[in-house]
């Protein structure tokens, strides 16, 4: 009996290493994959994703990080309102960027959706994570920021109205093709 049960197991083993080589060969080069993300393009769904919102000022740039082939940027700013969630005063966050090429300079790779802070500027910027009071020693993760083009006033009613309306789907998310080959 324990002949049989060896003999058993190698075959089983041997049909099983046979199948993981033939799917693995079977793979064409250049195959893709979904990769999906929120759509930065819907206020809705960035107002429904994010766990804070405010109308803030940029003061200072603070600290600049790479990691593991990313790089981050700490800004400091100033918390002009609050839309969604708690705001300190001031509050550190941190992006992420990549070196623009003249020092001190960074950039990202939808400006349109996520802005660069740079000091003096206004801008509403979405936090994921992290913390937004704004503690010593906290901070947090913008997954979002765009320049504050409607004023003050006319920013606190575009957002109330994005934060009031739900969108249509949790699912709603742009993908993109990725070539799983790329390297």
């Amino acid at each position: 009996m324990g002949v049989r049960a060896w003999v058993g197991g190698c075959l089983v083993a041997a049909v099983a290493a046979a199948g993981a080589a033939w799917f693995t060969a079977s793979q064409e080069a250049g195959t893709t994959h979904a990769v999906c993300g929120p759509d930065l393009g819907r206020d809705d769904v960035v107002a429904a994703q994010s766990q804070a919102l405010a109308v803030v000022e940029a003061v200072e740039n603070t600290r600049y990080r790479e990691d593991g082939g990313s790089a981050y940027l700490t800004t400091r700013v100033k918390t002009l309102e609050a839309l969604k969630g708690e705001f300190g005063d001031v509050v550190h966050v941190t992006q992420g960027v990549k070196n623009g090429g003249a020092p001190g300079r960074y950039a990202t790779e939808d400006p349109d959706r996520y802005a660069v802070l740079e000091p003096g500027r206004r801008y509403v910027i979405a936090v994921q994570s992290g913390s937004t009071a704004g503690g010593a020693g906290t901070e947090a993760w913008a997954w979002y920021a765009e320049p504050a083009e409607r004023g003050l006033e006319g920013e606190r009613e575009h957002w109330q109205e994005a934060i009031a309306t739900p969108p249509e789907t949790a699912a709603n998310r742009r993908c993109e093709d990725v070539d799983a080959s790329a390297g």
